[in-house]
């Protein structure tokens, strides 16, 4: 089939061995959980770097040192491999479940499943471990340990995931907060997008988001408002990016060779960003002049990757399959909103100078000391918070209006207990 035909097919369905591949829920490929490690340490590799004073790391050689400063410095990168991955991964398993049998509905029938059975998958799977961290910090701060309490607003909006909606609350509980309502209202979009999508042609309407992102990143500039760089349209590009990508892969299955070729390029695109784009100063991102072709290159080079590896078996997918990596990749979630208070808090204990005490901090004394601290706390919140509360989606939920659906061992019901427990402490203690 040309590429041509490919891309304008309408409203298609991805052949067996897609729906094999993709599966939904259960048939994941583990070497994209794998993927998850490196996003997630790779954000933990430039706030490790920050707290240690920004130095200058090198790397020696057999007749010269490599400055390996871009490497740390553009450690958010991981955040885009996280936003392109949720949207690859999500439209996946959208696909799978499409292509085993509609269900009845206007919705569900395009989208494979309902809107509120999606959503509370999605509420399970990264809120408990969400609240264990706000729970855990709201603690502290409440006795004058670390930051400063939240104000009432400020919690009632991180407990729904929409702090972002209140500029000066978007990193006031947890610096790396910041990124979770992108994440959380992509998912309240996801199953329109995919609908969506099924009836267009995937390079335009990846276009048609790439203009949303970059006309709202021109408007951000010439009117010196940062407030819109706070919002999904800034960032939606990246989740639609993975969308494209994934519905390129249900159709067209790369073979061994092309697809590490593709893994190849793509991996060396994104390693190579920080030297390409090494110029520009730290702070801005993306919200820059260069907001055109910074992402476009970034999200060609994430697609890349990601279409390489969930392909036909090659040695890049067993670089990432292998059981540390994914067992990384599981608690990657964890380690992603865990690791700044973690890496601050053994400063306080005396395990590294704290930051800006003028006293110099060793690079690799922060790392060896933190990301095993990261990794061990992480781990703890996975198996607490996380697996558990993923265990009961899977095992589904009681019929609306049922008396099952309202006793305390639904995990919805905890959910709302716990957020209303987390208020009135907060509300007790001011």
């Amino acid at each position: 089939m040309s590429l041509s035909r490919l891309l304008t097919r309408d409203d298609s369905r991805p052949r067996a061995d897609s729906v094999a591949r993709a599966g939904g829920d259960s048939a994941h490929i583990d070497a994209l959980t794998g993927v998850r490690a490196l996003a997630a340490l790779w954000v933990v590799l430039v706030h490790a770097w920050i707290i240690a004073g920004r130095p200058t790391p090198m790397l020696p050689l057999v007749f010269t040192r490599f400055d390996l400063t871009p490497i740390f410095r553009f450690g958010w990168l991981g955040v885009d491999l996280f936003f392109v991955l949720s949207g690859f991964l999500l439209t996946r398993q959208a696909w799978g479940k499409v292509a085993r049998g509609a269900p009845s509905g206007w919705l569900s029938s395009r989208f494979g499943e309902g809107y509120l059975s999606f959503l509370r998958r999605r509420v399970l799977r990264v809120y408990p471990a969400y609240y264990a961290t706000i729970s855990i910090l709201l603690v502290l701060a409440l006795l004058h340990i670390y930051r400063d309490p939240p104000e009432k607003a400020d919690l009632l909006l991180h407990l729904a995931m929409l702090h972002n909606l209140v500029e000066r609350y978007i990193e006031t509980i947890n610096g790396v907060f910041w990124s979770i309502p992108f994440e959380w209202q992509f998912y309240l979009v996801f199953p329109l997008l995919f609908v969506a999508l099924r009836k267009a042609n995937p390079f335009m309407f990846y276009v048609a988001f790439a203009l949303l992102a970059l006309g709202t990143k021109e408007w951000v500039i010439t009117s010196g408002n940062g407030y819109m760089q706070l919002q999904l349209p800034i960032r939606l590009d990246a989740f639609v990016a993975g969308m494209c990508a994934a519905t390129f892969a249900e159709h067209r299955r790369l073979q061994r060779w092309p697809a590490f070729a593709a893994f190849m390029l793509g991996l060396a695109g994104l390693f190579a960003t920080p030297w390409i784009y090494s110029a520009y100063p730290l702070g801005i991102h993306y919200f820059d002049a260069v907001g055109l072709s910074r992402p476009l290159w970034i999200q060609a080079s994430i697609c890349l990757f990601l279409l390489g590896i969930s392909a036909e078996p090659h040695p890049g997918v067993r670089l990432f399959s292998n059981r540390s990596t994914v067992w990384l990749g599981l608690i990657s979630y964890s380690i992603y909103l865990v690791h700044v208070p973690v890496l601050d808090f053994l400063a306080l204990l005396g395990a590294y100078p704290i930051r800006d005490s003028g006293v110099p901090i060793s690079l690799m004394r922060v790392i060896l000391i933190g990301v095993p601290a990261v990794i061990a706390v992480s781990a703890l919140f996975y198996y607490l918070f996380e697996r558990p509360f993923q265990a009961s989606s899977k095992r589904g939920s009681a019929r609306p209006g049922s008396a099952s659906g309202l006793r305390l061992r639904n995990p919805m019901v905890i959910l709302g207990i716990w957020a209303a427990v987390l208020f009135a402490f907060l509300v007790a203690m001011t």
